[in-house]
């Protein structure tokens, strides 16, 4: 594990800092993203996708600096989430594996056990029975698209829809949580990743025979592109698999989509927005990059560097966190003259960028993954 470095230290505070002034400036409601150039908060009254984040962004703080407050607020917004169990919607894995799961993990409270894992099952129960796929859902929730279906498959599936079967298993046992999990990842390794370590965005499945039907792109450049925070969810996906069951099947994808990663980036590895935008090629400095993809890439080797005994290919993939994370705190706003302005804000994610939406923006799961990862590494521990 490396030395936590004075400059990680400043951007924990910093971000740290940052969670206090976002929470100041949405109150009751959950942040979502926000426009350097206003400084204002576009938030949701339900969370969206990602309001689990933001509940473990106020355990965590809660938790460094000793203030009950914040771990009580995490507590009670994970209540919040609870109404959300039966949306059928691919990111109830992140919703309640980043609230109830480890919010169990920090407090030992049954309620939370219970409630992380009634969603473990019901996004189990997502399954296509044809082939294992995991779709995203018929009511699944992210706000600017408009695609939903039990058909419906994307590449990110192999993050949100698995997160909840690895601490599941961990706590009941229950062989259907790997068994599940494993029928998703061998059909995402076939079906999603291309023979260059890339990855396609969605693919449609006749439920039926478990066939494939078309795949497409929702958030990327164009069919046959490579969106980088999808590509992001599949190394973190993968490599997260590998660390739930040692197999070396999973390292070893997890390791490839990296290769092509950090192929397709400069040393700091940041990504374009997608890999294959065709204007890489004929004007790359109107090509917005996503540090958020960025951060779930980093969140998840940071959670692999903390581990002990890495074996050699496990720790090659590992020793990419340095780079990639001093990568990120590049991105990250100095403290403005006035000092009004924190040293905690995380520049350039770009959320939707075919529709221009926030797409030169803060983006709250960008903050979290990189919030995590700092925790993660300046703690020695992940919180499960």
């Amino acid at each position: 594990m490396p030395k936590f470095e004075s400059r990680w230290q400043a951007a924990l505070d910093g971000l740290c800092e940052r969670v206090m002034q976002i929470r100041s400036a949405v109150g009751e409601r959950w942040p979502y993203h926000c426009d350097p150039a206003t400084g204002q908060w576009d938030t949701t009254d339900d969370g969206d996708w990602c309001g689990g984040h933001w509940v473990e962004c106020l355990r965590i703080v809660g938790e460094l600096a000793g203030d009950r407050r914040l771990m009580d607020e995490s507590a009670a917004r994970t209540e919040r989430l609870r109404r959300y169990l039966e949306r059928d919607d691919m990111f109830r894995g992140h919703r309640f594996y980043y609230s109830a799961a480890r919010q169990f993990a920090w407090t030992g409270e049954p309620r939370f056990r219970t409630l992380a894992l009634a969603a473990a099952w019901a996004v189990r129960s997502m399954a296509i029975p044809s082939n294992g796929a995991m779709p995203i859902g018929t009511q699944v929730q992210v706000r600017s698209t408009q695609l939903s279906g039990r058909d419906k498959v994307c590449v990110d599936n192999v993050h949100p829809n698995l997160i909840l079967d690895w601490w599941a298993y961990g706590e009941t046992g229950d062989e259907a949580f790997v068994q599940g999990a494993r029928r998703h990842l061998d059909l995402a390794w076939r079906d999603f990743v291309l023979d260059d370590g890339s990855t396609i965005e969605f693919i449609d499945y006749d439920v039926r025979t478990g066939e494939k039907l078309r795949h497409y792109t929702l958030l990327g450049a164009h069919d046959d592109s490579c969106w980088s925070r999808g590509q992001a969810w599949a190394v973190a996906g993968y490599l997260r698999a590998w660390e739930a069951l040692r197999d070396e099947r999973y390292l070893a994808i997890g390791s490839r989509l990296l290769g092509y990663w950090t192929q397709h980036c400069d040393e700091s590895g940041i990504p374009p927005w997608d890999f294959k935008d065709p204007a890489l090629q004929t004007d790359p400095a109107s090509v917005p990059v996503d540090t958020s993809a960025a951060a779930v890439v980093v969140e998840q080797l940071a959670r692999m560097t903390v581990l002990h005994d890495l074996p050699p290919a496990a720790a090659g993939a590992a020793a990419r966190l340095q780079p990639m994370l001093d990568g990120l705190l590049q991105h990250m706003a100095p403290p403005a003259p006035d000092s009004r302005q924190p040293s905690g804000i995380l520049l350039d994610g770009c959320f939707n960028q075919p529709r221009r939406y926030a797409n030169r923006s803060e983006l709250i799961w960008g903050t979290a993954y990189l919030l995590f990862a700092l925790y993660y590494l300046k703690t020695g521990r992940v919180v499960e």
